[in-house]
């Protein structure tokens, strides 16, 4: 290991350390011992036992189990008895100096980001009468659309909600409040790159699919005109190098295209407008393997308006 290495590795542990200690100093010093904090893991080190084989830990913090280091077969009762949180120990004191707990807590992110346009959602007014409304759901292509080409949705009045890195089952989280919420006449949805990439954990093609699906009959179900987009081409993803999805994204466009004929909705096919003689992104129209550029952005334009005058008139 060098010397830059060697830096970085302990750069990583001093920063693990004090969020460690940031962490259990938010805490009320407990009578029995003391917190620590380590790999997203709260440790009860209890130096006196209560006599009642009941230890009180501090109200705030949100555990999901609890168990011995000893004996991590084992989860202990955890109850909240008159606004106490209690964790319930063995009859018997572990026969050393120090017994520690290992507590799991509940996981504290917003795991969907339903904060990212909560605001904007609530200041956005009611669509007037004749106003088509349109709303794009999607991950990070859609989400920098609105930065790259702002003008394409301030003329056609349409609406951008994609979020960087977002799979499907995160998109279907806040499908509700990000896009029926809105009342569109119209939400096109493009999704399942990242899934595919297994950003949030192993999933199939058709799992992949089944969601999308989902976030189109929730639009249906509220009379909203549904668009569903091909897939990108991609022919690697640089935050994800194991993975080769470039016969991955041509199954799930299938599925996606079969199913939107199915069900009378509009299937917008960037993928065959977008694709180079490898099944990867033309290069001159991304500004890498996965995400368009303006360019880019230029060639899709005409095909989403053309796909939403389509919708419109069903």
């Amino acid at each position: 290991m060098n010397v830059l290495k060697k830096i970085i590795v302990a750069l990583l542990i001093l920063l693990n350390v004090f969020q460690g200690v940031a962490q259990t100093n938010s805490y009320a010093k407990p009578e029995w011992g003391y917190y620590s904090a380590k790999d997203g893991f709260l440790f009860a080190h209890v130096v006196k036992w209560p006599k009642d084989g009941k230890l009180v830990i501090d109200r705030t913090i949100k555990p999901r189990e609890a168990r011995l280091i000893s004996d991590l077969s084992k989860k202990m009762k955890i109850k909240l008895i008159n606004d106490k949180l209690t964790i319930f120990l063995p009859e018997k004191a572990v026969n050393t100096d120090e017994t520690v707990i290992k507590i799991k807590l509940m996981p504290n992110e917003d795991w969907a980001n339903l904060k990212r346009y909560k605001k904007v959602n609530e200041a956005l007014k009611a669509p007037g009468k004749k106003e088509k409304r349109v709303v794009f759901m999607g991950n990070s292509i859609t989400d920098r659309w609105v930065d790259f080409r702002p003008e394409f949705f301030t003329k056609n009045n349409y609406i951008g909600r994609g979020i960087s890195g977002q799979t499907t089952s995160q998109m279907l989280l806040r499908f509700r409040q990000d896009v029926i919420g809105l009342n569109p006449e119209v939400v096109v949805i493009l999704a399942g790159t990242n899934d595919i990439a297994g950003n949030t954990g192993p999933i199939t093609v058709p799992e992949i699919a089944n969601n999308i699906f989902s976030m189109a009959e929730q639009a249906r179900a509220h009379n909203i005109k549904v668009v569903l987009a091909s897939v990108l081409p991609a022919s690697n993803y640089s935050w994800s190098p194991s993975v080769n999805p470039v016969d991955k994204i041509v199954e799930l466009n299938k599925l996606i295209k079969t199913y939107a004929e199915a069900n009378n909705m509009v299937y917008l096919d960037y993928y065959s407008a977008m694709v180079n003689e490898d099944k990867g992104l033309i290069e001159a129209y991304g500004r890498d393997t996965v995400h368009p550029n303006a360019k880019g952005y230029s060639v899709m334009e005409p095909l989403a308006n053309k796909a939403i005058k389509k919708a419109l008139k069903k």
